[in-house]
C-alpha cells in the first residue's frame, strides 16, 4: 500500500463569516484536483454516492469533462433544501447533462446498478455518516458496480486531531452535548479501518493520502461555521474566548482509494 503526504503550509485565518464559504470551497477544489489524478479512464460514468449540494461534484466535473456523473443522496430531514441547491449549481455551471441526480436511499440505489458499469465510485463526507455495518456493505457494492481496472474513493476529514484547534472542532461535531445531529459512531472512521475494509472488499493497489487543512475560522467566523454544522450555541457561549483568540481549524483531510483488479 503505498502512502503519500500533500503538504499545505499556508495557513488562511478567516474572521468574516461572509468568507467561510469561500473558503471551504476552495478545500473542495483541491479535493477535487487530488481525486481527478487517480482516474486513470479517458471517458466513462462515474457514481457519487453523499453528493449533497455538488461541493465536490461540481469542481470535479469540471476537471473531468470526458465523463459522465451519476450522483445519489436522499436529500430528506435537515438536508431536504440541497437538492434545490444542487440543479440550481449545476445550471450555473451547465453540467446538467453530464450530471444525472437520483433521489434515494444510496444501498437501494447501488443494489439496483449493474455490475462493472463504472469506471468508479467515489463520495466525500459521505463515510461519517454511516457506521462500520454500512461501511462493510457499502465498500462491498463499490466493489460490485465498478468494472475491472477502475477504482473507488473516499474523501473525509481525519479524526485524529494535528492540534487543540482541530481537537476542539472534532468536539464540537461529535459530542452528543455539543451537536443536533450526532453521528452514528464516529466523527470520520479511522484510515486504517478503512483501507482494512477495502481490502476485504477486494479492492487492491490501496493509497492514502493526508492532506493538512489550512483555514482557520475565528470570532464570528467560527460560530458561523459551528451554526452551519448545527452545533448547539451552548457550545459557542462556553468557548468563546477561546474560539475569538485561537480559533478552530478544519482537520486534515484523507483521501484512500483502491481499484478492481
Amino acid at each position: 500500500m503505498k502512502r503519500k503526504q500533500v503538504r499545505i503550509d499556508m495557513l488562511q485565518i478567516v474572521d468574516d463569516p461572509r468568507k467561510v464559504e469561500d473558503a471551504y470551497a476552495r478545500q473542495y477544489d483541491d479535493l477535487a484536483g487530488k481525486v481527478a489524478s487517480l482516474v486513470s479512464s479517458r471517458s466513462g460514468i462515474i457514481a457519487e454516492v453523499g453528493c449533497g449540494r455538488g461541493q465536490l461534484t461540481i469542481p470535479l466535473a469540471k476537471l473531468l469533462p470526458r465523463h459522465r456523473f451519476n450522483v445519489v443522496d436522499k436529500f430528506t430531514g435537515a438536508y431536504s433544501r440541497t437538492l434545490t441547491l444542487l440543479n440550481k449549481a449545476l445550471s450555473r455551471a451547465k453540467l446538467t447533462r453530464r450530471v444525472k441526480v437520483h433521489k434515494a436511499d444510496y444501498l437501494d440505489w447501488l443494489r439496483e446498478e449493474f455490475s462493472d458499469k463504472y469506471v468508479g465510485v467515489i463520495s466525500s463526507e459521505f463515510l461519517p455518516e454511516i457506521d462500520s455495518y454500512e461501511l462493510r456493505m457499502f465498500l462491498s457494492e463499490c466493489y460490485r458496480v465498478v468494472r475491472h481496472g477502475g477504482l473507488t474513493i473516499h474523501s473525509f476529514l481525519s479524526p485524529i486531531a494535528r492540534n487543540r484547534r482541530q481537537k476542539l472542532m472534532i468536539e464540537a461535531d461529535s459530542n452528543p452535548k455539543w451537536t443536533k445531529t450526532p453521528p452514528k459512531e464516529w466523527f470520520s472512521p479511522r484510515p486504517d479501518q478503512v483501507v482494512s475494509t477495502l481490502k476485504r472488499a477486494e479492492f487492491r493497489n490501496l493509497r492514502v493520502k493526508r492532506i493538512k487543512s489550512n483555514p482557520i475560522m475565528r470570532a464570528r467566523a467560527a460560530e458561523h461555521l459551528l451554526e452551519s454544522w448545527d452545533v448547539k450555541s451552548s457550545f459557542w457561549k462556553k468557548h468563546r474566548t477561546r474560539l475569538v483568540r485561537e480559533g478552530l481549524e478544519i482537520p486534515d483531510w484523507m483521501i484512500i482509494s483502491g481499484r478492481k483488479a
